[in-house]
């Protein structure tokens, strides 16, 4: 697989259908031998907590929501890209409050920080056509899950 674009409207139905894809992906054997299972699992997490807070937070005004994915596999690095339609937010300062004010083993709150740690590149902008693009990679070089906040 070069890069598989996928597009989804359905906010109950999108984490299923992205894990769903996932372990199609892992089961055909789409990522390299270099990235196992546990890496898999760090880009699923990674696509979930994203996923997760635009179902539960994002707000699309009266536009039918729009949600495109790439995954590109690259040897030991899988890049992502989910473009939305929503009207976006300050992520930089999110994830800033959000560490300054991290309780002690939180029960909430903590899918965007998580997203943060798994990921060896991210960005999140607003593109020239009005809609917000998150870009990441996770490496199999990298071991991230120290990096996760508790």
């Amino acid at each position: 697989m070069n890069s598989a674009r996928q597009q989804f409207g359905d906010l109950e139905r999108v984490i299923d259908e992205v894990h769903a894809l996932f372990d199609h992906w892992e089961n055909s054997g789409v990522f390299s031998p270099a990235f196992d299972a546990d890496k898999v699992q760090l880009m699923k997490l990674a696509v979930h907590e994203w996923l997760a807070n635009l179902v539960q937070h994002a707000h699309f005004g009266d536009r039918t929501p729009e949600i495109h994915m790439d995954v590109t596999p690259n040897g030991k690095r899988v890049r992502c890209v989910i473009v939305d339609n929503s009207d976006g937010f300050d992520l930089g300062t999110y994830l800033n409050e959000r560490r300054g004010a991290l309780p002690v083993l939180p029960e909430r709150g903590m899918g965007l920080l998580m997203l943060d740690a798994a990921t060896e590149y991210m960005n999140y902008h607003r593109d020239d056509d009005g809609c917000h693009r998150l870009e990441f990679s996770v490496s199999a070089d990298e071991d991230p899950w120290l990096n996760i906040p508790f």
